[in-house]
């Protein structure tokens, strides 16, 4: 289905700056593949979407690994399932640096169930008792986290979009994986709900409002005309002997 859709796209292909995390089994990190928006991110544009798409959704339990030019790859949720720190590092560091830019960060979620364990529970958990619901907490802990913190760093100019189920919808939503109509429904009507509240709330606005410039982009297929000239030049000029650089 992904080939059938994005077909031989690339990230170079791409016309918005990108970041997908991944975790690389290969070398035990976190990976994030993103559009050339930095001179020094010369690879990844070469990267075709379908390859991107299936290493960031490789969910263990639920997936096989994905193995592609690379290295092997497990889901980008186990490193980055919100992945707003990595947008506002991004942008404090290769966008931006020492400038003290304006950042808004506009989330996203996706109706994530906290995993959390019932009183009576037995607490000695090998794998069978753990199984989805291991990865269920990662996801539940990590996205709950980085909420807390982004709303502490930038007040007003975070803004979620999500919305919780309630303990019946929450059967429903679980089995997604099996495309049920119950569970179709209820992301439906949740998502809907979300996106009203959101449209009638005043801090929304200033993320409805917001226009965003062309992004400049160094190598690939969508390599920026006179910025990237002029990068190229500056490295012509100062850096012949030691840097290779791929429009």
């Amino acid at each position: 289905v992904l080939t059938e859709r994005f077909q031989g796209t690339t990230i170079g292909d791409l016309k918005h700056r990108v970041l997908v995390p991944a975790v690389n089994y290969s070398t035990g990190r976190g990976q994030f593949f993103k559009t050339p928006h930095h001179p020094t991110f010369e690879l990844d544009h070469r990267m075709s979407i379908v390859d991107v798409a299936l290493a960031t959704a490789a969910a263990p339990i639920y997936f096989p690994l994905v193995r592609n030019d690379r290295g092997v790859f497990a889901d980008g949720g186990l490193v980055g399932n919100a992945p707003g720190l990595f947008g506002l590092h991004e942008v404090n560091t290769f966008l931006a640096p020492k400038q003290n830019a304006l950042v808004r960060i506009l989330a996203i979620g996706t109706m994530t169930i906290g995993a959390t364990v019932r009183g009576g529970a037995s607490l000695d958990r090998g794998f069978g008792k753990w199984r989805g619901g291991l990865f269920d907490l990662v996801i539940s802990a990590q996205e709950s986290s980085v909420d807390y913190m982004l709303r502490q760093s930038l007040g007003s100019n975070y803004f979620q979009i999500d919305d919780k189920a309630t303990p019946d919808q929450s059967k429903d939503v679980k089995a997604l994986d099996r495309v049920s109509i119950g569970a179709t429904n209820t992301l439906k009507d949740r998502g809907n709900h979300a996106a009203q509240r959101a449209l009638g709330d005043p801090f929304f606005e200033p993320f409805r409002a917001h226009q965003a410039g062309a992004p400049i982009f160094y190598h690939g297929p969508a390599y920026s005309g006179e910025a990237g000239q002029r990068f190229h030049a500056k490295l012509d000029t100062h850096s012949r002997a030691s840097w290779t650089v791929g429009a």
